[in-house]
């Protein structure tokens, strides 16, 4: 179902400049955001309201929402206001970032690209993750997605009276949802649509809080969210989201604008991402072949810009010195939900993003003692290198890669209480002298359908070991087609009948 709009503001474009260059964006008209410091309080809102602004309204911390009933052009009330010694920004417009697209190729190539399939088989889900998809609201209903959502939904909606006084509320909303835009749906079918015999499989089995954010927006069905209600946003997820019944939580925004990241966004960001234990951000660069957008740009912030199925960056994505601190994951022709129990191909970095989002996920709920910024260093460091040698400005670390992220994990023996029970010797291997490497499975009966798999560090699988006695296997160091391996890391599956799994690094040489 859709909601129709509740209120309208009017939106005006203009020019802004930065150390780099100069460049259009989307503002509510008659409205600014100002930061004032608690002793000259009183002194500001008085030179504001003689400038116009009827409105003056807290929004976080020491930043303030200044309104103006005869829609004030934007440029030059922030000039004369700096005249006076007052700096102003403006209350930027963010959108969804989509790029419709017709199916013309098979489903779901992504989660080959990132090597999904090689990873499922090492999840483990010692704690909870809760994916915050912070966009247009979700088809509940949709076969695909019911049970991989909470039971509510959170709704950030505005409105204004004849008056032209605007209000600002977010409350629940039960199942079944509603929803403003079809791109919530989509973004969330990438994240985590369930894995049944039915339509598709997300990357990651989080489950996905969904927010409407764009409740009441335009009503051509484009979306718009101000500045103002994503901050709020940010705060009700920090005050709202620390409980442990979320555990950890990555905040997935698919949206943004053009422009630097402005002090009251970054503040809120950091109030966020300074909480090391709870929260991961990941934002979408942007559509438009040009510098990172806001709020991919802000510092705690991970971009992440598109690929094609040849890990190409997109012709449409977003790139610049943002990237170095991002990744890059496939964002050309993604297959995923859409509203109806359907399916579609679309574009954009919104659906790169997801990607990112869920293996983070999948990565915490491994290592739920990471702190933030360890789980973020791992999936960067085993992202496949894509473009200039190290972090570039198109690629960021480089396309993410979630089977080399577990098999990172899975190499430290430290991190995984099994490994002692699961033995291979003589480890490392050397090719030229050794003639087996040998498994011990301790700890548990060997039963004829087990099996122990070899897969490479990029996730191909390699062979099978044969059976070795009651509790062992055997391996020879060669391919299913009887030729050696080349030297390098490589990693052991266990797989029993009963369903337990172990694992165990290797390496050649």
């Amino acid at each position: 179902m859709f909601v129709q709009n509740i209120f309208s503001f009017e939106i005006e474009k203009i020019s802004v400049s930065s150390a780099k260059s100069s460049y259009m964006i989307e503002v509510v008209k008659g409205e600014i955001i100002v930061q004032i410091p608690d002793e000259k309080r009183d002194e500001v809102v008085q030179k504001l309201k003689g400038s116009g602004y009827f409105s003056v309204e807290k929004i976080y911390k020491d930043f303030y929402l200044a309104r103006s009933k005869s829609s004030l052009a934007t440029s030059n009330s922030m000039n004369i206001l700096e005249k006076n010694g007052i700096k102003a920004y403006p209350n930027r417009i963010f959108r969804p970032f989509l790029i419709p697209n017709d199916p013309d190729i098979s489903n779901q190539y992504y989660l080959s690209n990132i090597n999904a399939f090689s990873a499922w088989d090492f999840e483990e889900h010692k704690t909870t993750v809760t994916v915050a998809v912070v966009d247009g609201g979700v088809d509940s209903t949709h076969m695909d997605l019911t049970s991989a959502l909470y039971s509510t939904q959170v709704v950030v909606a505005e409105s204004i009276d004849r008056y032209d006084n605007r209000s600002f509320k977010i409350f629940n909303e039960y199942f079944p949802f509603s929803y403003s835009l079809d791109h919530g749906t989509m973004v969330s079918g990438v994240v985590g649509a369930i894995r049944n015999t039915e339509g598709i499989s997300g990357v990651s089995t989080a489950k996905i809080y969904s927010f409407d954010v764009f409740r009441g927006s335009s009503p051509e069905g484009t979306g718009y969210l101000d500045e103002y209600g994503i901050i709020k946003t940010m705060e009700y997820i920090k005050d709202n989201l620390s409980d442990d019944y979320y555990g950890k939580v990555i905040i997935n925004m698919s949206l943004g604008g053009q422009g630097d990241c402005d002090p009251f966004l970054q503040s809120a960001i950091s109030d966020l991402y300074n909480n090391s234990d709870k929260f991961i951000i990941v934002a979408a660069a942007g559509n438009e072949a040009g510098d990172v957008s806001t709020p991919a740009n802000c510092a705690g912030v991970i971009p992440v810009s598109a690929t094609d199925e040849g890990d190409n960056l997109s012709s449409f994505s977003n790139y610049g010195s943002a990237m170095l601190n991002g990744l890059s994951a496939p964002g050309s022709n993604i297959y995923t939900t859409v509203p109806g129990n359907d399916y579609s191909y679309v574009d954009g970095t919104s659906f790169s993003a997801p990607i990112v989002s869920a293996v983070m996920a999948e990565v915490w709920s491994k290592k739920p003692d990471y702190k933030n910024y360890e789980v973020i260093d791992l999936v960067k460091r085993t992202a496949k290198d894509l473009g200039d040698d190290g972090p570039d400005k198109k690629y960021g670390w480089g396309r993410v890669d979630m089977y080399k992220a577990f098999s990172y994990i899975e190499s430290d023996l430290s991190s995984k209480g099994v490994n002692k029970d699961f033995l291979a010797w003589p480890n490392p291997f050397y090719i030229s002298k050794d003639v087996y490497i040998k498994f011990s499975v301790k700890k548990s009966i060997i039963y004829t359908d087990d099996k122990l798999m070899i897969y490479d560090f990029n996730g191909n699988f390699i062979a099978y070991a044969k059976r070795d006695g009651e509790s062992g296997f055997i391996w020879d160091g060669k391919n299913q087609d009887g030729v050696l391996v080349v030297p390098g890391p490589y990693v052991a599956y266990y797989k029993s009948d009963k369903g337990h799994a172990k694992t165990k690094f290797m390496l050649f040489r």
